[in-house]
């Protein structure tokens, strides 16, 4: 009876050392987040912000100074070519065209008078000439006539150079006229429009750019207009590919391609940096996109595409080598070094050392960075991985 008690005792000394144990482990295991090697493309960027502009637009402007008689439009419609947009208070500009026609129509009469009088001396000079040759004129009153007759030829070429004139300031009245109305030079949308009826618009000259009236616009074709620090310049080319993240759609980027790149360098607005501006023509999307909006871009400069990738977390650095903690189906890690290649703000291409599927340790940064290898370790559930 004494051997079975002490047999017992040992028995449920035994079990309660490994519970214990067990315990204890538990409590020493790191509790982690994981993820896994996947195949896909990753991206090199640069990022840059600006302003989404539309590619083609015209922005409309007065060639003449007067006020504002009537808008037809308004801003956010639609408008075909030619149609009519507003128009300036016409009065003065007509009133120079009559002018101008009324110093043109005299003008013409003077010619047909003053050629009915050449035509007139140009009988009495024949007749003169005539009486002469028979010995009954007088010598002294043909010469009179013929001076008469050349001085006519004369204010008839003067007449015509006055005529003609005329006949330029009645152009010059009648296109300044037409240019009181406004029309629409392209189909598009009506992005802005800056006049209102009853104010002046002012005409544009060498050293004024004139009044800024309407800016019609084809929507169809958006354009990031960025601003690129001159130290990543060298590294953008026509044709790369950009993610545009625009102001109204802050996590669902809209794809693009660089077609144009700077060739001067600006200075930046509050700061001693320059910049470069490099043009984004945005691929065609349903959603609603503005001129004017901000944005910000990443511009793939180099990509990898099909590889092994990782979030960017679970590298680790020792020395000059790079090394991953890989989850082992016992729960235990092992430290696996890596070959890395390009990266983007989020993942990390991996060129050698793990295969696809690897399960690999990417978090917190504390436990990890206490790993030992052969390490046993806790996942976190998805509710401790959003808390964290």
């Amino acid at each position: 009876m004494k051997k079975a008690i002490i047999i017992t005792l040992a028995v449920g000394a035994f079990i309660a050392l490994i519970v214990s144990k067990q315990i204890s482990g538990d409590e020493k295991q790191a509790e982690v987040n994981i993820a896994q090697v996947e195949l896909g493309d990753i991206a090199d960027s640069i990022m840059a912000s600006g302003n989404l502009v539309f590619n083609t637009q015209v922005q409309l402007r007065s060639e003449v100074t007067g006020r504002v008689d009537k808008i037809f439009v308004q801003e956010g419609q639609g408008v075909k070519q030619g149609d009519m947009l507003m128009r300036l208070d016409t009065t003065a500009f007509e009133s120079e065209v009559s002018r101008s026609k009324a110093i043109l129509r005299a003008t013409e009469i003077e010619i047909k008078h003053n050629k009915t009088r050449l035509a007139n001396l140009e009988r009495q000079l024949k007749r003169q000439k005539d009486l002469y040759d028979v010995g009954l004129g007088n010598q002294e009153s043909y010469e009179n006539i013929e001076s008469a007759r050349d001085l006519a030829k004369i204010d008839i070429e003067s007449r015509i150079e006055s005529y003609n004139q005329a006949q330029a300031s009645l152009q010059i009245a009648q296109d300044r006229l037409s240019k009181s109305v406004f029309r629409a030079p392209m189909s598009g949308l009506l992005a802005s429009v800056n006049i209102k009826e009853g104010e002046t618009v002012i005409a544009g000259t060498t050293n004024i750019i004139g009044s800024d009236l309407m800016l019609v616009a084809d929507p169809s074709a958006i354009l990031a207009e960025l601003r690129v620090d001159e130290t990543d310049i060298a590294s953008i080319k026509l044709n790369q590919k950009a993610n545009i993240y625009a102001a109204a759609y802050p996590n669902k980027p809209f794809s693009g391609t660089v077609i144009n790149i700077g060739t001067s360098a600006k200075n930046q607005a509050g700061s001693q940096g320059l910049s470069f501006k490099v043009k984004v023509l945005l691929d065609t999307t349903e959603r609603q996109l503005y001129a004017g909006m901000s944005c910000r871009a990443e511009i793939a400069t180099s990509i990898a595409e099909n590889g092994l990738k990782l979030p960017i977390e679970a590298i680790q650095k020792e020395d000059d080598k790079t090394f991953v903690w890989r989850l082992n189906s016992d729960n235990t890690v092992s430290k696996i070094a890596v070959t890395v290649g390009i990266s983007s703000d989020i993942e990390q291409a991996i060129t050698d050392g793990l295969n696809e599927g690897d399960k690999i340790v990417i978090g917190p940064a504390r436990p990890v960075s206490l790993l030992t290898e052969g390490d046993v370790v806790k996942l976190k559930s998805n509710a401790d991985k959003e808390e964290a």
